[in-house]
């Protein structure tokens, strides 16, 4: 509930910008957002793995870049992020953000940086009539929405609940158990999920899976797979709804990562 409020919020201080967007991509752009650089570099991965196309995303991840690129000079996590932020945006093939890349690939100071921005851009075609220009999203509003839209809903959500009669707030534990149940399986929405995201993010928008298993590939011995890539394959197996299939993209960073999402009403739950 407080998690749908947030999001909620999130949509309505943004002038309806957001209404394009899923609970996954609203998820993504709140990290972006709020992040640090392992969360921007995270999320930028996986904005670049699945091929995010979404403008309403992809401005956000334009603007974080933008007003934070500079501090790549200060650690290598930092430069991590933004060298990501510039592969997301290229990679979305949008010429939209080739403005913005160009700026970074001429101004940052860190030389990965440069490198990664220039090679985005290269890759985006030229003639944009409506480049991204830095302060056309304001992050300050997504990370700290105004008090009086959390006020109005707040007073709205209190108004629903005294409008309920006695009898049915006698009768609410009864119905308790059955409600939660509906609630707890409107959370598994195979539909949110888009390839690239890391098997933690699936676990907060979906919840735990009811089993999980896990097998080598054939990779695993093959003497010149130096990046150390599809070593092995996680499944998450959703009882009555599916499974989605993750990779271990690369051993050297750890994370596995979105490869097939699987809907199945037949499936068991058991590995």
């Amino acid at each position: 509930m407080k998690k749908t409020m947030v999001l909620l919020l999130i949509t309505m201080m943004s002038g309806g910008a957001f209404a394009a967007m899923d609970e996954g991509e609203k998820r993504l752009v709140d990290r972006l957002a709020k992040g640090g650089p392992e969360t921007l570099r995270d999320v930028a991965q996986t904005l670049f793995e699945s091929g995010s196309t979404n403008p309403e995303v992809l401005d956000v991840a334009a603007e974080v870049l933008l007003t934070k690129y500079q501090r790549a000079s200060l650690d290598r996590g930092s430069a991590d992020a933004m060298a990501w932020l510039c592969k997301a945006l290229g990679g979305s093939g949008n010429n939209r953000y080739k403005a913005a890349l160009d700026k970074v690939a001429d101004d940052a100071e860190n030389r990965k940086l440069r490198g990664h921005c220039e090679k985005a851009s290269k890759g985006l075609p030229k003639g944009a009539t409506d480049s991204y220009t830095v302060g056309t999203v304001d992050l300050e509003k997504i990370r700290n929405p105004p008090t009086t839209a959390i006020a109005a809903a707040a007073t709205k959500a209190a108004s629903g609940t005294k409008a309920a009669p006695a009898a049915a707030t006698k009768a609410a534990p009864a119905a308790a158990p059955a409600a939660a149940t509906t609630s707890a399986a409107k959370t598994v929405d195979f539909s949110i999920i888009r390839e690239g995201m890391s098997s933690q993010e699936v676990t907060d928008l979906l919840g735990p899976p009811t089993a999980t298993s896990q097998r080598m590939t054939g990779k695993q011995f093959r003497p010149f797979n130096y990046g150390a890539r599809d070593l092995q394959r996680l499944y998450f197996l959703y009882k009555g709804v599916g499974r989605i299939e993750f990779s271990l993209k690369s051993a050297y960073e750890g994370v596995y990562r979105v490869i097939t999402v699987t809907p199945d009403p037949a499936e068991t739950g058991y590995p």
